[in-house]
């Protein structure tokens, strides 16, 4: 009976000293969260080459600390749906343009690029460009000083005509000129 006795004793020990590691657990305190550490913010990344991002943050510099007004002698010209081609009666304007442009040296011209709403603003941002590229490289052909057109896409933000139909999106389509104001 002695050895029955002391055996259930040393199983109860075994049992309560193994309970006493999980049952530990239950009862332990919270820790405090550790403070949390406000760091500076992440220098940002740089912008891929070619992007509809840079496309814009290079046109931005070109322009920065220049004010353009809306140029009175050029014409500005307009571009089919979904389109960055020069028509015919675009490039008519844009010799008239081409001739006033090179009668006045010195002047910085600035080709603004817009769209109709319809797409998303990314993908009008980047039809506007087209659009400039084109305009700015046929007034080029021209014979136009490449260094005094800047460039500019506003997407679908600046509309002449605000309504949402066909009439207002062609208005809307369109390549518009500023002369730099100081």
């Amino acid at each position: 009976s002695r050895i029955s006795t002391a055996t259930v004793l040393v199983v109860l020990l075994v049992i309560t000293g193994c309970a006493r590691g999980p049952l530990s657990v239950f009862f332990r305190r919270e820790e405090p969260a550790p403070p949390v550490v406000v760091s500076k913010p992440p220098t940002p990344t740089p912008v891929p080459p070619g992007t509809i991002e840079e496309i814009v943050v290079l046109e931005e510099r070109e322009v920065r600390g220049v004010s353009f007004e809306p140029a009175r002698d050029l014409e500005m010209i307009h571009f089919e749906f979904d389109e960055s081609r020069i028509t015919e009666e675009a490039r008519i304007k844009l010799e008239e343009n081409a001739e006033i442009i090179k009668q006045n040296p010195g002047a910085i011209v600035q080709i603004q690029g817009h769209c109709d709403e319809r797409g998303t603003n990314e993908y009008n941002i980047a039809l506007g460009q087209r659009r400039v590229r084109a305009t700015r490289d046929y007034l080029i052909k021209l014979g136009v000083d490449a260094g005094c057109l800047v460039t500019i896409s506003y997407g679908e933000e600046s509309p002449l005509d605000p309504k949402h139909n066909e009439e207002a999106w062609a208005k809307n389509r369109r390549a518009q000129f500023g002369t730099a104001q100081q």
